[in-house]
């Protein structure tokens, strides 16, 4: 009898249902002020502005620039937190809120004002002053909670971490520039032509988000300070960052010829026209080797410059080629058994063949690859792997990069204009960045102190770090070394976001085979052979072999399941397979070690974001089995609707979960698990604006909750309606939902709720599972709701919802057919849920 398979749409749902309007988190309250003495102060300080307003203005004349449009002003509000930046732009006016540096003492919030509108400053301040009512004036909240008033310069435009450079020392910047109603071509045009006569020399290309473009320009921070003051365009100031280089192992390759003449005699080509492609975004690919020709054509190989080759000078590519393919050439090398492949190939070199690229725009470069392969075969199914990372240190905050990955995978053009005809998500699947060999003698210390390098901090990008079960070492070999990582622990050269401020996603998302590394008397070692992964060399008269690893590796053999996910059920969406990957990821023994016995919310924390939800099992992504069904349900869902000129929460998505009563009561006390994920693509909006909290870097935010084995219906609906699901105070934005089973969740509802992927696993009787009959899929606050200027509200979005049941090993159970036969019939769900 054939193996039960994932089953589609088999979730039955309802019309959603309207829910009431919530309300946002306390804020700190500003000090009280002695009225008259703090308001002349402020407006004082404004006139001083609007004198330095006139002398920019004559200096502009001079340089024969455009007349001046605006003026950038820094406001010191105190204390941190007692006003929502949001309060500052008032559309009447047009002052726009550039970024916000939250400090410990008070907020930094720089704001553009246009020309001749401090007026709208003045007048709430004056409003102030001459209030009847003393002890609650006008505009006390904002007035209040202003510290002072000053121009905006380079240091308050510098949004990065580290310290801002020398003054006169020539280097690149990303600026981000506020375009208004401009087109991002014609916004990239007039910076150019105004920058030019300070020097400023502007590189090739732009990317495009929301109010925005950002640019990559050569030039010191004395003329970027003329430039804040004089063009009037910058919103934001940010570094560039090289990429990293590639490590690649230096061990001999097995120099056996005739193995690869056998596995190529022994490979059964299933792929088809309808068949999934990897497009692997590297160093190009030798595509003559005879283990790689059959599934990459010479027609699917590009460059994101016209000007490079295609082929790889340098190994990386085809190393990575290899994995894609074949996954670790031991196994299917060393059997004697047919090779099936089902999917295949396309590259696009995104590096140039001779030195490394230097610091640009790699959000526009990977736009550039995707848009050349899209031009010449729009319709094929296909995901990205991406294994080129920057280097230096992370917080989670969005990048360039990282965020124009997030735009590609929800298929946003990155401009306010409604999208013409349907979007194209994409899937990215992207290493998490590796730990250079010579620290891994610090193992595992120094993967804590390591944060995954951007663009993996992408919310939308599948993120693969590495663990290893590679821990073979023959002693008559190498008699003093010894493995440094235990079978099915965290990889050496695997980095973490530990170190991430706690409000961005938990990366990464899943690990798969890295390989492992070896410590002697002096120091580590990437090897011996038997714990690196074999592959293919792009060099074939020295070798057809080689030997490699790290998260590059394990990027690659996620990509490839990915691959296998999509030829198996091309209906899937990318959002579907990304959830499926992680959905049939599993913790081993050793990954269990990082929590004691009584695990906090802290030590789960901990543990996604070394592993994130476990190594990636293949069997489990592509298949259901009689103990463990897995349900499918590709939806969609309105988050915001606006109503009386404000945008409001909208309905949500009530499921019926077709449960087997009568089998899972009759196991009786027998311990069964539900496993739930629910995962969707965010547009992103990567500009520090200073909405409410970093969550407005989404555009939507989706969760949602399962009906508790004590509850009724009607208590169920009446538990979501009570759900605060927006800005929840004291918990970096994220809700907690007052469920009766919480103590039964693995992770719970406050852990799983960070990013666009939201995993977690039930585990109870079955009796129980049996009465937990409903789940709500809702939608919680972004920048959709916050911006109302940008006419989001109304806008549908999809998502994937999985649920799988495991019963516990041992048990003779069969609940997938019995699910079956429910979905086979058509099912009602009624729940009353108040305000609908």
């Amino acid at each position: 009898m054939a193996e039960p398979k994932i089953h589609l749409t088999i979730v039955g749902s309802t019309e959603p249902r309207d829910f009431r309007s919530m309300h946002s988190g306390p804020r700190l309250k500003a000090v009280p002020r002695d009225r008259i003495p703090h308001g002349q102060r402020l407006l004082a300080e404004l006139q001083q502005l609007r004198l330095r307003a006139q002398g920019i203005a004559t200096r502009r004349q001079a340089l024969d620039l455009e007349p001046r449009v605006g003026l950038t002003i820094a406001i010191k509000v105190s204390p941190s937190g007692s006003f929502d930046p949001k309060g500052m732009e008032w559309v009447r006016d047009g002052t726009e809120v550039l970024n916000v540096k939250p400090g410990q003492d008070f907020d930094l919030v720089v704001v553009h004002v246009p020309e001749g509108k401090l007026t709208a400053f003045e007048a709430r301040i004056q409003q102030y002053l001459q209030s009847a009512n003393a002890t609650k004036p006008k505009n006390a909240q904002l007035v209040n909670a202003i510290e002072s008033f000053r121009s905006g310069a380079f240091d308050e435009l510098w949004t990065e971490a580290a310290d801002p450079p020398p003054p006169s020392q020539a280097q690149f910047f990303q600026l981000w520039l506020r375009i208004g109603d401009s087109c991002p071509v014609e916004a990239r045009q007039s910076f150019e032509d105004a920058s030019r006569p300070l020097g400023i020399q502007l590189e090739e290309g732009y990317v495009p988000f929301p109010g925005r473009i950002v640019v990559v320009v050569l030039a010191t921070r004395q003329q970027l300070e003329q430039a804040v003051e004089l063009l009037d365009m910058i919103a934001e100031i940010r570094a560039t960052q090289p990429t990293a280089e590639f490590f690649l192992a230096d061990l001999k390759p097995a120099e056996q010829a005739d193995w690869v003449r056998n596995l190529e005699e022994r490979i059964e080509d299933h792929s088809h026209d309808g068949s999934a492609y990897v497009t692997l975004l590297d160093t190009g690919v030798a595509q003559g080797h005879p283990l790689i020709q059959g599934s990459l054509q010479p027609g699917d190989m590009f460059a994101a410059n016209a000007a490079w080759p295609v082929v790889d000078l340098e190994g990386h590519g085809t190393e990575m080629a290899g994995l894609i393919l074949h996954g670790n050439l031991t196994h299917p090398l060393a059997s004697g058994d047919k090779h099936p492949l089902h999917h295949r190939l396309e590259s696009v070199r995104i590096l140039p063949p001779v030195g490394s690229t230097r610091p640009h725009l790699y959000g526009w470069i990977t736009s550039l690859a995707t848009g050349a392969v899209e031009a010449a075969h729009p319709n094929r199914k296909r995901s990205y792997a991406m294994m080129t990372t920057t280097t230096g240190a992370t917080t989670g905050s969005p990048s360039e990069w990282s965020a124009t990955i997030d735009r590609l995978s929800f298929g946003s053009s990155g401009t306010l204009q409604p999208p013409e005809g349907e979007q194209s998500r994409r899937l990215f699947v992207l290493s998490c960045g590796n730990i250079d060999w010579p620290h891994w003698q610090q193992y595992p210390d120094i993967n804590t102190l390591t944060t995954i390098e951007s663009p993996a901090q992408a919310w939308n990008a599948l993120t693969v770090g590495a663990y290893t079960e590679l821990t073979d070492i023959d002693a008559s070999k190498w008699p003093s070394l010894k493995c440094i990582a235990a079978e099915g622990g965290l990889a050496p050269s695997s980095s973490t976001s530990m170190l991430w401020n706690r409000s961005w996603p938990l990366k990464p998302d899943v690990v798969a085979e890295g390989g492992n590394g070896a410590l002697d008397t002096l120091g580590p070692i990437a090897g011996p052979d038997s714990v690196r992964l074999l592959t293919t060399h792009h060099d074939m008269a020295t070798s057809l072999l080689t030997h490699t690893g790290d998260t590059s590796a394990a990027a690659a053999e996620a990509a490839r399941v990915c691959a296998l996910v999509a030829t198996k059920y091309p209906e899937y969406w990318p959002e579907t397979i990304r959830g499926l990957l992680i959905h049939g990821a599993r913790y081993t023994g050793e990954m269990l070690k990082f929590l004691p016995a009584h695990p906090s919310i802290d030590d789960k924390i901990g543990l996604l974001r070394r592993m994130g939800h476990g190594a990636v099992r293949a069997s489990n992504a592509l298949n259901s089995t009689a103990q463990r069904p897995t349900l499918i349900l590709q939806e969609a869902i309105v988050p915001y609707r606006k109503e009386q000129g404000a945008v409001k929460l909208n309905k949500v998505n009530m499921h019926l979960l077709p449960w087997p009563e009568e089998e899972l009561r009759a196991l009786g006390p027998t311990q069964v698990k539900m496993r739930v994920t629910l995962s969707y693509f965010i547009d992103p909006n990567p500009s520090q604006r200073g909405w409410q909290s970093k969550f407005r870097y989404q555009s939507h935010g989706l969760r949602f909750a399962v009906k508790a084995a004590t509850e009724t219906h009607e208590e169920f609906g009446q538990r979501i309606n009570k759900i605060e699901r927006l800005d929840a105070a004291g918990d970096d934005g994220i809700e907690a939902m007052p469920d009766p089973d919480s103590n039964k969740w693995f992770f719970g509802s406050k852990v799983r709720a960070r990013g666009s992927v939201h995993s977690d696993i039930w585990t109870g009787t079955g009796a129980e599972l049996a009465s937990k009959s409903h789940l709500a899929v809702y939608p919680v606050g972004g920048w959709w709701k916050d911006w109302s200027q940008a006419q989001r509200h109304g806008i549908e979005v999809r998502y994937c919802l999985i649920i799988s049941l495991e019963v516990a090993e041992g048990i003779e159970v069969d609940i997938y057919t019995p699910i079956e036969t429910k979905l086979a019939v058509p099912v009602a769900v009624e729940i009353n849920v108040a305000g609908s």
